[in-house]
């Protein structure tokens, strides 16, 4: 389990590491964007000291501007810093003044190492007859920076090793001579720990102390990053050596140092790094070419001239492969492009099928639901009908249920006056039996009888024809001017007029067969009669509308 979590920890920082180098180097592709940005900066603090140079009058002042003037031309233009290292040691030996003559000396040695002219250089510091105290170390210094870039130029098993050597010897008697205040102490002793006194450790903590309290845009905050990548390339840590290289390489940026080796260095690194970064590397090499023939450096434009046909040649195979891919991408692409075509007339093909299939439908569906619409109004008129039908078989079944009443009536009537006439013949046999035919004769004889026969058969009558026409009495009176509308005398009765009209609906139309059934005179129906056809609202017509009343049977 240890070791999982050793693991997941080793890969978590080795991913922050490589995360941090890669906003690093975002950082360095925009501030390379803004070289103008610097270059105009330092061209402006150029001009106001040259400004400054031709006002002055003070010997001693122009000496100092004219030193200012070649520090700002030191890492910037070579022939300009040449030329003001010249004009700076013939005025101060024009004025016999041995400090800046000195110091105009050893600038001429280091100008001319930067140049790669090495043995001239050290011609240069030897020709140096007198150097005051505080003049030493920078003097022995200066020996020390020659023999150095010219074991790095040899680099070889012969004279590398000797100019090195003489390069220590000389650093080792440079810092007899420091001065703890001077800002570029600490980076001295890194120094003294990477050559005199190897001290890989020492020397890297003296480098990180400069960095923690120098400004980005210095140059001694270019040359600690520079040399703490050294310290870590030679310890083996690629990874922190890519990021000094990085930090160095923006430091010289914003310092518009020209005579710039960080940039150089990490494109080499990049382009042997990884090909993934071939890009990267030639646009850096690229640069680093560009500065080098600003700055006119013959002997750096020559190293990078060995790097960048390397560079050039594998950012051309990319570039190359980059092409075929891309050709081969565009053929790809336009031959799926065909396809889409083909694809995309297919589709709107069987689009155009599809929508003349949909208008079809949709006309067989406005057909279906207009059928529908008839259907859901047949099944809509089929139901009242059903009702309407319903209605009509319970009409009947009342009806029926009606005439099944009035038959029970008539039954029973028929049953009462057979049982009457059997009881009168029984009688009539027993008083002729009896020699009591003036008795018999008397019974024959009597109103009373045939009063109650009358009244018990319009009773039933009245009961049966209600029963079976209910609204007989308002449909007549519908037939009358209201003013001679007849009136029952009490609910489930009927008077003489009502019987006539009701006899005449059932089909008895002979005024003397009505007189005979409801016990009256022939004279008295037709008086009733001719009385109400004179209130009748259609008297012509009247006798028709009498026999159309009750036609349909209200429940």
């Amino acid at each position: 389990m240890r070791r999982i979590y050793l693991f997941a920890l080793c890969v978590f920082v080795a991913a922050a590491c490589w995360a941090d180098n890669s906003q690093l180097l975002n950082e360095l592709d925009q501030t390379i964007g803004q070289r103008e940005q610097f270059v105009n900066s330092k061209r402006e603090k150029i001009d106001f000291l040259k400004k400054k140079i031709h006002g002055e009058t003070d010997s001693i002042a122009v000496l100092k501007y004219t030193d200012d003037l070649f520090n700002e031309y030191y890492v910037f233009k070579f022939d300009s810093a040449m030329a003001y290292a010249n004009r700076g040691l013939t005025l101060a030996m024009n004025q016999n003044n041995k400090h800046y003559t000195a110091l105009f000396n050893i600038h001429l040695a280091e100008i001319l190492a930067t140049g790669g002219l090495y043995s001239e250089a050290i011609r240069q510091l030897d020709s140096t007859k007198e150097v005051e105290p505080a003049l030493l170390f920078k003097y022995y210094y200066a020996y020390f920076s020659v023999y150095s870039y010219w074991s790095d130029y040899c680099n070889d098993q012969t004279f590398s090793p000797l100019y090195r050597q003489k390069a220590t010897d000389y650093l080792k008697q440079a810092m007899q001579y420091a001065d703890e205040n001077d800002p570029l102490f600490k980076f001295y002793q890194g120094e003294q720990n990477v050559y005199v006194e190897p001290d890989e450790q020492k020397a890297r903590q003296f480098y990180h102390n400069i960095l923690k309290s120098t400004d980005e845009q210095s140059r001694i905050y270019a040359m600690a990053s520079y040399a703490l990548a050294g310290n870590y390339h030679v310890g083996g840590d690629d990874e922190k050596y890519e990021e000094y290289l990085i930090r160095a390489a923006l430091s010289d940026l914003k310092c518009c140092t020209m005579e710039n080796l960080a940039l150089q260095t990490l494109a080499v690194y990049l382009f042997q790094k990884d090909q993934c970064h071939i890009e990267r590397a030639e646009r850096y090499i690229n640069i680093s070419m560009e500065d080098a023939k600003f700055y006119n450096n013959r002997l750096r434009i020559l190293e990078i001239s060995r790097i960048l046909p390397q560079i050039m040649t594998t950012y051309q195979d990319k570039v190359e492969r980059k092409n075929n891919n891309l050709r081969r991408s565009i053929i790809f692409i336009s031959l799926l492009g065909i396809g889409l075509l083909g694809a995309a007339y297919f589709i709107y093909r069987q689009n155009r099928k599809l929508a003349a299939s949909r208008r079809e439908l949709a006309e067989n569906n406005r057909q279906l639901q207009t059928l529908n619409s008839q259907l859901a109004d047949s099944n809509q008129q089929q139901t009242e009908l059903n009702a309407q039908l319903h209605d009509l078989n319970q009409r009947l079944v009342d009806t029926n249920k009606r005439r099944e009443s009035l038959a029970s009536i008539y039954i029973d009537l028929c049953a009462k006056y057979i049982d009457k006439l059997g009881k009168f013949q029984t009688l009539v046999k027993r008083k002729i039996k009896a020699n009591q035919a003036q008795e018999l004769l008397q019974t024959i004889s009597s109103a009373r009888v045939s009063e109650e026969d009358a009244a018990t058969f319009l009773n039933r009558f009245d009961k049966a024809f209600l029963e079976l026409y209910p609204t007989f009495v308002e449909e007549l009176n519908a037939l009358i001017i209201p003013e001679g509308r007849i009136q029952q005398k009490s609910p489930g009765t009927l008077n003489t007029e009502l019987r006539t009209f009701a006899l005449i609906r059932l089909g008895v139309k002979n005024t003397a067969d009505i007189a005979g059934l409801l016990f009256l005179s022939p004279q008295t129906i037709y008086n009733c009669r001719s009385v109400t056809k004179g209130k009748a609202v259609n008297k012509d017509t009247f006798d028709e509308d009498v026999l159309r009343l009750c036609t349909v049977i209200k429940v």
